[in-house]
């Protein structure tokens, strides 16, 4: 499930070239060298996830943050905000799939 989750954060920010980036957040100690962290927006709210080392090579294509750059660094007191968010999201995307349907099936009977 972890190899299908990378894949499928890999494919996400494709769809999000503009704003996806991947940094280093710094370890407890405060140096460099720890986690990687995949950072977009979608919905107009930022959103990130840690990624494991082996998962780094699947986010070649996606822009990498300074050191001292904090854009994809997670805040763990955001992940139920930001889990929130995405079932609003997607939730709203459904929906204007449903409207669009329902208006070409309106247009379709005229």
């Amino acid at each position: 499930m972890a190899r299908e989750r990378a894949y499928l954060l890999s494919w996400l920010a494709a769809l999000h070239p503009a704003s996806a980036v991947v940094s280093q957040a710094p370890t407890p100690d405060g140096t460099s060298g720890g986690r990687h962290v995949l950072r977009l927006v979608a919905g107009g709210r930022p959103l990130s996830w840690t990624l494991a080392p082996r998962e780094a090579p699947l986010f070649q294509h996606v822009r990498r943050a300074g050191d001292a750059d904090t854009r994809a660094w997670r805040d763990a007191q955001e992940v139920e905000a930001q889990y929130a968010h995405i079932h609003r999201h997607t939730r709203m995307l459904a929906l204007e799939d449903d409207l669009t349907r329902v208006v070409e099936e309106l247009r379709g009977s005229d």
